[in-house]
């Protein structure tokens, strides 16, 4: 018989491995992550289930970019980070006071944007990419949830064809990852990092992440056609979760 102890770490691991492949392959991982982890880890508070979960995300980035690397753009994700960095700090303060219910508009207006940015990607100045770098970064800090989408957006600005948009999830990834290091220092500060909560979740966030890299890279052998369909039907699991705590 399991005590209470090892069954948590258990289901952990598992759902960091489902949580990590999901995230990788599809996006939206945080939407799942929150009311998993509460419901395997209820004593935790909001904020030490926000913060666990970067801990765990940090894993999976690092699982998706050692199955990625040779598709990272790393000088382009680079030069984003900056104003992204900055961004989620401030965000990272102001941790987890963020009702859910602004989710889901948070998400569709990401979408229409990911839709909308290769017909004014040209249009762009470097000023208006850094506020918007920064706008997401803070929102990564503050919560996260569906900043996959957000990030996929930012980068659709500079890789905009369709044909491209694998290679585009890649690079959100990898620049996600980034952003989870300044979260974790500041949850690391705040003392809300429990060791009985992140170890095993990001062991399976770092298997998974491998595997959802490894998906990710042979996306991008399919057509640019094929691509959008599957982009597409990674908006409609994010809207449908998003909407489950907008109506709540």
């Amino acid at each position: 018989m399991l005590d209470l102890f090892t069954l948590q770490s258990l289901l952990l691991a598992v759902a960091g491995l489902v949580i990590g492949i999901f995230s990788v392959a599809v996006g939206g991982g945080m939407f799942v992550s929150i009311p998993l982890v509460e419901w395997i880890f209820p004593q935790a508070s909001l904020g030490a289930i926000v913060g666990n979960i970067k801990v765990s995300s940090f894993f999976r980035g690092v699982g998706s970019t050692l199955s990625t690397w040779k598709q990272i753009a790393f000088l382009q994700v680079l030069k984003t980070m900056p104003a992204l960095l900055l961004g989620t700090a401030v965000g990272s303060t102001t941790i987890s006071r963020l009702d859910q219910k602004w989710l889901l508009p948070a998400i569709l207006i990401a979408i229409i944007f990911t839709i909308q940015a290769p017909k004014f990607a040209s249009k762009i100045t470097n000023k208006g990419f850094a506020l918007f770098s920064f706008a997401i970064g803070f929102y990564t800090g503050v919560l996260g949830a569906g900043i996959g989408v957000m990030l996929v957006a930012l980068m659709r600005l500079k890789y905009p064809a369709d044909s491209e948009i694998a290679f585009v999830k890649i690079q959100a990834r990898f620049a996600e990852l980034l952003t989870t290091i300044i979260a974790v220092i500041v949850h690391l500060i705040s003392g809300n990092l429990v060791s009985a909560l992140w170890i095993p979740l990001s062991v399976g966030c770092l298997v998974g992440g491998y595997v959802g890299g490894f998906l990710l890279e042979k996306m991008g052998n399919l057509s640019g056609s094929t691509q959008k369909k599957i982009l597409y039907a990674a908006f409609a699991v994010d809207i449908i979760v998003a909407g489950t705590k907008f109506f709540e």
